[in-house]
C-alpha cells in the first residue's frame, strides 16, 4: 500500500530533490483568500472543480498536495487522485504545518 500522508520535513526533502513532486495547493478559494500564501511553484487547484481538472495530472506524475490543514480537503483530492493511478501524498497538517516551523517551509 503506497503512503497517503509525507511530513512537511519530508517534502522539503524532495522539494530539494533531482526530481521533485508536482506540488498542488488545494486550498478551498476562502481559505487561499484569507492567506498566508502557498508554497512558491505550487499550482492551486480548486477542490471543489476536482472532475475538471483530475484528467489533467499526469498518471505517472508525483504529486505532493497541501490544503489550509491537512484534513478533509487533502485527504479528499488524495483519494480520488489515487483512484486514477496518481501517487499522490497530502502534507500532514497542511500548510499551517509548513509555515509553523521555519525548517519545514520549502
Amino acid at each position: 500500500m503506497t503512503k497517503e500522508t509525507l511530513t512537511p520535513e519530508e517534502l522539503r526533502q524532495e522539494l530539494s530533490s533531482a526530481t521533485p513532486p508536482l506540488v498542488l495547493d488545494v486550498r478551498r478559494p476562502e481559505d487561499r483568500a484569507a492567506g498566508p500564501e502557498g508554497i512558491p511553484g505550487a499550482d492551486w487547484r480548486d477542490p471543489a472543480l476536482l472532475e475538471d481538472w483530475a484528467g489533467g495530472v499526469p498518471a505517472r506524475a508525483e504529486v505532493a498536495l497541501y490544503c489550509a490543514r491537512g484534513g478533509s480537503v487533502s485527504r479528499g483530492v488524495q483519494a480520488a487522485l489515487a483512484q486514477r493511478g496518481v501517487k499522490a501524498r497530502y502534507v500532514e497538517g497542511g500548510l499551517a504545518a509548513l509555515l509553523t516551523e521555519p525548517e519545514n517551509r520549502p
